[in-house]
């Protein structure tokens, strides 16, 4: 039988919560107050058949898309799950990197599709290593699966190495499938959307990591218009159409991004700092990768097989993490940072006690 749910998202619903959750992933959700709306900001009912057209043309202005390429989903979740299935048929197999976001491989799987691996490793800085992508492609690879920046390190994968992915991909008759759900927590040094790396690509993304709306669940899909109008006939037969509320609340939150984005940084900047001198005055018990921005890290316990036990010892201390078992790498763990910044302090503070008594 074919797995029907996610590991991780499962645990994410009953067990990440904590006082201090450093293993939450996405920016501080938005009060009321920091969405102000206007009259006629929300709409009831519309015309939204094939996703609320002002919404794609709002999603296609801040990437350099045009509207006929934007497919709405609710969340990034469903976005890959609808690139997904659009692209594979059962027997076909996906090249995967590892670590990875798990529900994509649930996703996969649940499809029928097959699945081969690629590494990005730690000891290379997390990079995207073409070359193994090469060499891992077969006859039956239908689509290149990766997270960028990287989920769980926060590596942001280089355009030019990115253009070499897609290259492959073009010789195998592959697509690229690229999660850039952090992309805009880089602000300024953000690079262009994957799918401007080639008609290989499609790029997904949403409201939810970057901007602290994930009660909106706006998530999109960025691809060629071909592609796109197959992702929204398959849909058809899934969500049909998207909730105009929540739609149109979307739409308004696109009209005050720069707002929201300088209440992303006011949150990101500070804690960064705090995890960078963390990780610097751990270096004795952590290897990490620090990306120069991001909202979350990886780093490996030293003298430990398993993050389990630090877990388990950090929860009876209110503080929380992602085990790194959730990501096939279990001598690491996944630390958030993008809460308040007294509470990262704490947990932190919380974290580096726990360490220091193992």
């Amino acid at each position: 039988m074919r797995l029907k749910h996610s590991v991780y998202i499962t645990w994410a619903k009953r067990q990440a919560a904590a006082r201090y959750n450093l293993a939450n992933s996405g920016i501080l959700g938005c009060e009321a107050g920091d969405l102000p709306l206007e009259p006629g900001d929300v709409a009831l009912n519309g015309p939204d058949s094939d996703g609320y057209l002002p919404l794609r043309q709002a999603i296609a202005a801040k990437y350099g898309a045009r509207e006929e390429q934007v497919v709405l989903a609710q969340g990034t979740s469903f976005a890959n799950f609808l690139a997904c299935a659009t692209v594979l048929e059962p027997g076909d197999e996906a090249l995967v990197e590892q670590p990875v976001y798990e529900p994509l491989l649930s996703t996969i799987r649940f499809l029928g599709a097959g699945v081969k691996r690629f590494a990005r490793r730690l000891e290379d800085g997390f990079s995207l290593d073409p070359d193994e992508v090469r060499r891992r492609m077969t006859r039956r690879t239908k689509l290149i699966v990766l997270t960028s920046p990287h989920n769980p390190s926060g590596v942001p994968a280089e355009p030019a190495t990115l253009a070499e992915v897609g290259a492959i991909a073009a010789q195998a008759g592959a697509r690229v499938l690229v999660d850039e759900v952090y992309r805009d927590i880089l602000f300024e040094e953000a690079p262009p959307s994957a799918v401007h790396a080639g008609e290989r690509f499609i790029a997904t993304s949403s409201l939810t990591k970057s901007y602290g709306l994930s009660g909106l669940r706006c998530g999109w899909i960025l691809c060629d218009a071909a592609t796109a109008e197959r992702m929204r006939r398959l849909n058809d037969v899934m969500g049909v159409a998207g909730p105009m509320p929540a739609e149109s609340l979307s739409l308004a939150a696109f009209r005050r991004l720069p707002a929201l984005e300088a209440r992303s940084r006011a949150i990101v900047e500070p804690n960064a700092r705090l995890v960078r001198e963390f990780l610097a005055g751990h270096g004795d018990l952590l290897e990490c990768v620090v990306p120069s921005r991001s909202i979350v890290v990886f780093p490996r316990l030293r003298r430990a097989g398993s993050s389990d036990r630090l877990h388990d010892r950090l929860r009876t201390r209110d503080t929380s993490i992602v085990p790194g078992r959730f990501f096939e790498s279990p001598r690491h763990f996944r630390l958030g940072f993008a809460v308040r910044t007294e509470d990262v302090a704490e947990g932190l503070r919380r974290l580096s006690k726990t360490l220091r008594e193992d």
